[in-house]
């Protein structure tokens, strides 16, 4: 994967999704989607909930997070992984991001502070684009406001962590929209699974499936887990990469 497509998704993360690009107009069918078979029960409430944790992730200043993507199309599996922290933009302070990623194997790095973006391709920083339009998980919101699930199911309640939270579960068309970057992905139905702290109330994993039917390789199917973690770190701390500025500093 060149490095091009590799910081559009770091700039696709704090949606809190990442779904299928380039299929076209095909046909989404969730009911292929892989997953295990749970006890689920009708969650007359469960929207309020959802939009109440929603709304709750107004008080985050900063974060952590670890995303897993997972595409499958025929006997073709492709992963990608990440981990970092980001420091959303206020009145006083700009966009901060730090994000290592792994895609079949290669190491990336992503940096920004305001204007200041830069990514790391194999030992060697280069200028990019700045992420810009941060609003973490409003395609969650703009989803579900545009295309109300017509039923939300719970699940057990899981242990993320060390947080017990209730899971929710729906279905609703992603709008293929994160941070501003609208050509990602295509709309298209997909099964969300949502873990909302039972202490705080605030939302702690994202879970997104769908799938597609590929003319002549058969389906294509994508998954993405979000884990989002030290919410309002008071000692989080983004700092330039020592490599990038021993870069920068060279004659």
């Amino acid at each position: 994967m060149k490095m091009k497509s590799t910081v559009l998704i770091i700039s696709a993360l704090a949606g809190g999704t990442m779904l299928l690009a380039g299929c076209g107009n095909l046909q989404s069918n969730p009911a292929l989607m892989q997953k295990s078979v749970v006890q689920r029960s009708v969650a007359s409430q469960g929207l309020v909930k959802i939009q109440d944790a929603i709304n709750s992730m107004s008080s985050i200043q900063n974060y952590s997070i670890k995303a897993q993507i997972q595409e499958a199309t025929g006997r073709s599996v492709r992963s990608v992984n990440f981990y970092g922290a980001v420091m959303l933009p206020s009145s006083t302070t700009p966009v901060q991001i730090q994000m290592d990623e792994t895609i079949g194997g290669n190491n990336y790095s992503v940096y920004q502070n305001g204007s200041f973006a830069y990514y790391e391709d194999a030992g060697r920083w280069k200028p990019m684009t700045p992420v810009s339009d941060l609003r973490p998980w409003q395609s969650l919101s703009d989803a579900i406001a545009k295309n109300p699930p017509k039923v939300v199911y719970q699940l057990p309640d899981q242990t993320v962590v060390s947080w017990l939270c209730n899971v929710y579960q729906f279905k609703t068309v992603d709008l293929g929209s994160y941070l501003g970057h609208t050509a990602l992905v295509k709309p298209q139905e997909s099964l969300y699974t949502v873990w909302v702290d039972t202490t705080d109330g605030l939302l702690r994993q994202i879970e997104v499936q769908s799938t597609v039917g590929v003319p002549g390789k058969g389906t294509n199917s994508m998954s993405s887990t979000d884990l989002m973690f030290n919410y309002n770190a008071p000692n989080l701390n983004i700092g330039v990469p020592s490599s990038l500025v021993a870069q920068i500093e060279k004659p």
